[in-house]
């Protein structure tokens, strides 16, 4: 931790040198604050969504509504965090699929990766708070992985399609906590 103004403060998670408005694929967490369970909860290896998350997965769908340079590839809403990934503009700098064209350059939306996240989570809390569920809260930062490979792509999309099914031996899950 570093001091800035004779207060202490958390190095940010990003990658120093990586434009987070350019074009590509992330792999994005999104935890619930002190990982609160609020989401849901596990049933025979499946996601029963509580009201907080429905109107999580409801809002994740309408993501890419919102900006015309967004695609919500792959997501699940587990009972603590979300997982997505999320693909910024069209031809990526990383791409999934072999193009041949050189890096493309920053989306003309210049919407960040931080913005859409920022977002998602404060429609999510808004709608909450709206419907009377005043402790759902997020926690303040969020996870995220550039993905840059058809290999990654494709083992985050088979990790995001067995959580569900994994959510007993997941970490987060407070019931697997010693």
């Amino acid at each position: 931790m570093t001091m800035f103004q004779d207060r202490y403060r958390v190095e940010s998670t990003r990658l120093a040198d990586w434009d987070y408005c350019s074009r590509g694929w992330y792999f994005v967490t999104l935890c619930t604050k002190d990982k609160k369970c609020s989401l849901g909860h596990a049933v025979d290896r499946q996601i029963m969504l509580s009201e907080a998350g429905v109107i999580a997965e409801t809002e994740i769908r309408t993501v890419a509504d919102h900006y015309g340079n967004v695609i919500i590839d792959r997501y699940v809403v587990m009972p603590n965090p979300v997982h997505a990934i999320i693909a910024i503009a069209g031809d990526h700098v990383y791409s999934p699929v072999e193009t041949g064209l050189a890096p493309s350059p920053a989306s003309a939306h210049g919407r960040s990766l931080s913005t859409i996240v920022g977002s998602y989570k404060a429609g999510v809390s808004r709608t909450c708070h709206a419907k009377g569920l005043l402790a759902f809260a997020w926690q303040a930062r969020f996870h995220d992985h550039i993905i840059r490979s058809n290999a990654s792509l494709n083992a985050v999309r088979d990790y995001i399609d067995h959580n569900p099914k994994d959510w007993l031996l997941d970490p987060d899950n407070p019931a697997t906590a010693a």
